[in-house]
């Protein structure tokens, strides 16, 4: 019975190790591109520069939110009744605020570099998509700093859950800090933005599936 049990248990952990390895393709490769210019007139010409980047980082985005969504459902099942609160409402913060938000995000990049019919990418628009853009992953980091620490927390007590929920209260830190990625340097922001993907690959270590 065990036998037969352990081998599905390791299949369930690909999806953290997927999601994982995406998210951190996708913040090493974001770290490529350089900073918008804050001449709004050589806006176009960065797009130019930074197209191939753009481009590799949009559709690795949008794989890394895919692999995250089984990743979630099988750290908090809500129709199991023994789950606790804290995972459940960590769980739907996830579903409801920051998979969307992700997705939000992907579409903008997307905007940025491949065309829309023959809608032309004016000036205006870049600055519009920028500023989305960067309001969106700030709120993406503060509710997924809340959602680690709360998965942390109700994690605390199963066995490899005490590593998980300390490493998750400097995951908590790290994204905070990420939030306001216009005050600090791509290096430090690369560095707090990976603290997601080491968390996820910690997390499913708990013996909680």
């Amino acid at each position: 019975m065990n036998q037969a049990i352990y081998p599905f248990r390791n299949y369930k952990r690909l999806p953290f190790l997927l999601s994982s390895l995406l998210f951190a393709s996708y913040y090493f490769v974001s770290f490529q591109i350089p900073s918008p210019p804050n001449e709004i007139n050589q806006l176009q010409q960065w797009i130019l520069d930074s197209k191939f980047y753009l481009q590799i980082a949009d559709e690795i985005l949008i794989f890394a939110v895919l692999a995250l969504l089984p990743s979630i459902y099988l750290l908090t099942n809500p129709w199991k009744k023994e789950e606790s609160p804290s995972a459940l409402f960590a769980s739907g913060l996830f579903f409801l605020l920051v998979v969307p938000m992700f997705v939000l995000v992907d579409l903008l990049i997307g905007r940025l570099v491949y065309p829309v019919n023959v809608y032309p990418l004016t000036v205006e628009t870049i600055v519009f998509i920028l500023s989305l853009q960067v309001g969106t992953m700030h709120l993406v980091s503060l509710v997924l700093a809340l959602a680690i620490l709360l998965y942390s927390f109700s994690f605390r007590k199963r066995k490899g859950g005490g590593l998980v929920f300390v490493f998750g209260i400097f995951t908590f830190g790290f994204q905070i800090l990420a939030s306001y990625s216009w005050i600090i340097s791509p290096g430090v922001l690369l560095f707090c933005q990976l603290s997601f993907p080491i968390w996820l690959v910690l997390v499913q270590s708990v013996e909680s599936f």
